[in-house]
């Protein structure tokens, strides 16, 4: 039998309970996957400046910075431990061994946006995962000159956000057709692979609109665009049997709709109680696409509970 490669995910914690959803949706989706192991990270805030300057001729001054750094990296190690300590033990709680996964303190340089990604992209993780709305992390990145950069940023790793706890086997994969589609059915099928009870449904939103008003038009639109996009579903079904998914537990669904694409999504995702919705981002920038509203971003900002997988 053909040794299976190991999954690893980069949890960030940060004391919210929106954090520790994301560490029990992690646990529960891959409770039954040997190979599935997490690193639950706390990023503790930066020193500041001034008791990193270097003044070699005030020996008061130095002496003042050895005793403050030393005084708050002992509070830093304390809230460190006691934040990563909880999460630990919901992981035992739920039915995890340690030897499936470690906890880290990383002290921050950068603030904690800048440091996850950079942490989880020189680490070879498989994604970073978030809870939606964590005290600190999921604002930092979508508000201020934090999350500037990280839309600028030519490439991550998967970011797999989780809202409001909700555990369900169900994946939802959009797929538009795009090299980006493509990058989401690959990390889709090597994460779900080896999982038995998973239901993924390869998902493709047909936009009628506006061309609902001429219908010999809009029918050759349908035509044509299920003409390209039935292919693509084939070879995404291809593509995930071959990495280790169930071919018995993947079905295609083609929805015509008009009205959006993102809402679409959502409603289906509601309608069938889908726990994970994975999805790649489009556009020819991170900047262009955060504020021109793309599919990803918009079922970002519209989904309430599961989770959903950003795939570059």
């Amino acid at each position: 039998m053909e040794k299976r490669v190991e999954k690893r995910v980069l949890i960030g914690i940060d004391g919210s309970s929106y954090a520790l959803n994301a560490v029990e949706y992690a646990a529960n989706m891959f409770k039954n996957d040997p190979v599935f192991t997490m690193s639950l990270i706390y990023i503790s805030p930066p020193l500041p400046p001034i008791l990193l300057e270097n003044n070699e001729e005030d020996a008061d001054f130095t002496n003042w910075q050895v005793n403050y750094r030393s005084r708050l990296e002992r509070k830093s190690q304390e809230k460190a431990k006691k934040i990563l300590d909880e999460a630990r033990q919901l992981l035992l709680d739920l039915g995890w061994t340690e030897n499936r996964f470690e906890t880290i303190h990383f002290p921050g340089r950068f603030g904690p946006a800048r440091d996850l990604f950079f942490y989880a992209e020189h680490g070879l993780f498989d994604a970073l995962v978030l809870g939606r709305r964590g005290v600190s992390l999921w604002e930092k990145l979508t508000m201020g000159s934090t999350a500037d950069k990280i839309i600028h940023a030519e490439k991550t790793v998967p970011i797999w956000m989780v809202g409001n706890s909700f555990f369900s086997p169900k994946v939802l994969l959009a797929i538009d057709g795009s090299e980006n589609s493509i990058r989401a059915v690959d990390h889709a099928g090597f994460i779900l692979s080896g999982i038995e009870n998973i239901e993924v449904t390869i998902f493709h939103v047909l936009t009628m609109y506006p061309l609902e008003e001429i219908k010999d038009l809009s029918e050759k639109w349908e035509k044509v665009v299920t003409s390209r996009i039935l292919p693509f579903m084939d070879k995404a079904e291809e593509m995930l049997v071959k990495a280790g998914v169930p071919a018995r537990n993947i079905r295609k669904k083609i929805k015509k709709s008009h009205k959006d694409v993102a809402g679409e999504i959502i409603n289906y995702q509601k309608q069938e109680n889908i726990g994970t919705i994975v999805i790649g981002r489009r556009g020819l920038s991170r900047l262009k696409a955060f504020f021109l509203g793309s599919v990803s971003t918009k079922v970002l900002n519209m989904v309430e509970r599961g989770a959903v997988w950003i795939v570059d």
